[in-house]
């Protein structure tokens, strides 16, 4: 697993947005038609892959903790400690266990686990494969695996309705040609793969899990004025909070430079990295434009979301 940043996840505002943020990613109903998919069933040991603060463990506790079992394994020894302060709020009639380990050697014997399920955690792998290798292997014959994942590549490539202008046909595909080219140099950089979700199939199959099958997000991206739901007052106060964040000088810089990085990387050339940055300077009024919505109140979005749940299961 790649080593984890040195940006205080467990600490803070980034803290506080791994619990916010995953507040609003899958809705209770559509959770509890997930479980009923997955197959969760009371009294299962479960082991989640990447778990961060514990949050799948919150989602699905429901669904298996009543003499089950939790066992969360992520690289960050701080989100490990973090989560089992955590669990008191949430582990009833159960036992739980977190150990810092790393996707590509789980800390567990082969059959042990009745599921394997992780979140947004292949996305940022170099060897994916490697990772569901070993979820397989864990995994008890009949147990079944859950990953959910983005398509990020996508969302990058589609089109959905703001209330900004739209761009000039040339100009909006150009964009596009520069966010693929990106995804390809993060992939190259081995940075993870911005389009994870379709290949997460694949993985399963080469692993050789069976009767593989996957769900989309029932969310799509939707703001609406005066922004009335909880999760669209969470999102508007999220990105202005990172609209803010990227005006800093040093953020600038940083942003820059990564993704002059990884557009070279991807096979861009010079001649459309220079169009590139002659179209951020044509474009600026509409960046002011799209800030100072955010900020007075008038901003519309609606855009698919491509996040989807996807199963397997190890043969018996």
């Amino acid at each position: 697993m790649k080593k984890p940043a040195k940006n205080k996840w467990a600490k803070g505002e980034y803290k506080r947005a791994i619990i916010d943020q995953r507040k609003f990613m899958w809705e209770p109903e559509y959770v509890a038609l997930l479980a009923k998919w997955a197959g969760f069933k009371q009294g299962q040991t479960v082991v989640d892959v990447g778990c961060g603060l514990g949050y799948l463990g919150t989602l699905y506790w429901e669904y298996f903790g009543k003499g089950g079992k939790y066992c969360g394994v992520d690289i960050s020894p701080k989100l490990v400690t973090e989560a089992k302060k955590l669990t008191r709020n949430w582990a009833k009639d159960g036992t739980t266990e977190f150990k810092v380990g790393d996707a590509y050697k789980l800390p567990y014997p082969d059959n042990y686990a009745d599921v394997v399920m992780s979140q947004t955690l292949l996305m940022h792998l170099s060897e994916p494969q490697k990772a569901v290798t070993e979820m397989f292997r864990i995994l008890k014959p009949g147990g079944v695996v859950l990953c959910k994942e983005p398509d990020h590549l996508s969302m990058a490539l589609q089109r959905g309705v703001s209330s900004l202008p739209d761009l000039p046909l040339e100009d909006n595909l150009f964009f596009r040609k520069m966010a693929y080219v990106c995804a390809k140099g993060r992939e190259e950089l081995g940075l993870g793969i911005s389009d994870t979700a379709p290949h997460v199939p694949l993985w399963l199959k080469e692993s050789g899990f069976k009767c593989i099958d996957a769900k989309m997000s029932s969310q799509p991206f939707f703001m609406i004025p005066p922004y009335e739901t909880p999760k669209q007052k969470y999102d508007i106060s999220w990105w202005k909070k990172s609209v803010r964040s990227s005006e800093k000088p040093n953020e600038k810089k940083r942003i820059s430079a990564e993704f002059k990085k990884t557009f070279f990387a991807g096979g861009g050339t010079q001649s459309d990295y220079n169009k590139y940055l002659i179209l951020l300077k044509k474009y600026r009024a509409r960046r002011k434009a799209y800030i100072r919505q955010l900020n007075n109140g008038t901003y519309y979005l609606f855009s698919a979301k491509q996040f989807f749940a996807i199963k397997g299961h190890k043969p018996k």
